[in-house]
């Protein structure tokens, strides 16, 4: 066992487990769970997805966040306000191979139902496919070495109770943990004492903290509503204590296991290694500036534009974000926060006059190069970009 492991290791146990059936619905809290390496059973081993394969999450579909589900022995039951219960068993699923896309991992998974699919499709507005994972997932991260289901990167995310306490001492508005969508949560008076953890066991399993998680739009949804908070909160509040040099903010960290196993709430957090914090300036010098609700509502009528996207001509408007419009339109851009923060989405914009919030991610040296973040840029004329 490393020297260095504190002596606190008595004062955190599992106080919650969460799994998320399918990627971006409403997490289910369990008693116990059996780990496996790609995460904990019945842990996103359903996706939607656009018919060309490509994950559709709640960043972009907030209302996924109101759909609920039953995990039956041999299936599902999904729940949705207004539509009937769909309700679908392992054995009747198609299991037909289909290439999909998380991010930037391609790999196979498999059909579902076509009822699943006009399921989705309707709560969605857009044609969808659910696809599962298999018992055991195609996608292999060779970055960690384990298959991973459908989230985003890693299998399973922690987070203490006194680091959300600590968030809401901060922040004007009072946040859940649903909106984090965290796996495991541990109890404990030190906020962020999972920042410090490299190692450890919790009942039958050993963890591996592999890095803290960047977080995204989707912590400001509403898991209630399905609404975005107005200012962008908690990310406005992260902005200010917990984020990097690049602007990207920080909640949570993700595990990877190093056996199989059962956990159970209750069970005590063993420390068996220990690893220096992460530093993020404590300030509010990088907060973010936000569009309220309520300046939106004072706008102009929206007016009907053209947009070029890499010499690619589609019709716009002078209400929606650039990447909102030019993913409506079937076109790419890269993303990831969708919230001003990463700046994955800078593009040149070239022609034309948007609107552009204040953002960390875009400093005066990037803004005076003619660059724009896709994600919170909304156009005023005809504009021409290039990514």
């Amino acid at each position: 066992m490393d020297a260095s492991v504190s002596q606190i290791n008595s004062v955190s146990n599992l106080s919650n487990i969460n799994v998320f059936p399918v990627k971006s619905i409403a997490g289910i809290s369990l008693p116990s769970a059996q780990v496996e390496k790609q995460g904990l059973q019945c842990d996103r081993r359903f996706m939607v997805a656009s018919l060309n394969g490509k994950m559709i999450t709640a960043r972009t579909h907030p209302q996924m966040v109101k759909i609920k589900a039953i995990i039956e022995p041999d299936g599902l039951v999904l729940c949705y306000p207004g539509l009937i219960d769909l309700h679908f068993t392992f054995d009747e699923l198609e299991m037909k191979e289909i290439d999909t896309t998380v991010w930037s991992d391609t790999f196979t998974a498999y059909s579902t139902t076509e009822e699943a699919n006009q399921w989705f499709s309707s709560i969605l507005g857009t044609e969808a496919q659910l696809l599962f994972s298999g018992q055991q997932s195609n996608r292999m991260r060779e970055k960690i070495q384990t298959n991973v289901s459908f989230a985003d990167g890693y299998p399973l995310l922690v987070i203490s109770e006194a680091s959300l306490a600590e968030l809401n001492k901060r922040s004007s508005s009072h946040h859940t943990m649903a909106q984090f969508r965290t796996n495991l949560v541990v109890s404990g008076n030190e906020a962020f004492i999972e920042d410090s953890w490299k190692r450890i066991r919790i009942g039958e399993v050993e963890f591996e903290v592999v890095k803290p998680c960047q977080r995204c739009i989707l912590t400001t949804v509403n898991p209630n509503t399905a609404q975005y908070h107005p200012n962008k909160e908690p990310l406005k509040t992260f902005s200010t204590f917990r984020a990097d040099d690049s602007g990207n903010v920080y909640f949570g960290q993700n595990l990877v296991a190093k056996n199989e196993g059962t956990i159970r709430i209750g069970d005590k957090i063993e420390v068996l290694e220990t690893k220096e914090k992460e530093y993020y300036a404590d300030s509010n010098k990088h907060a973010v500036t936000s569009v309220t609700i309520q300046d939106k509502q004072t706008d102009t009528v929206s007016e009907e534009i053209t947009i070029s996207l890499n010499g690619h001509l589609f019709k716009g408007n002078t209400q929606d974000p650039l990447l909102n419009q030019a993913e409506a339109a079937g076109l790419s851009i890269n993303n990831s926060c969708r919230a001003g923060l990463c700046g994955a989405c800078r593009v040149t914009l070239e022609s034309g006059e948007v609107e552009q919030e204040d953002s960390p991610a875009l400093n005066q040296n990037l803004k005076e190069a003619g660059m724009i973040l896709a994600c919170c840029s909304i156009p005023k004329s005809d504009i021409e970009v290039i990514d």
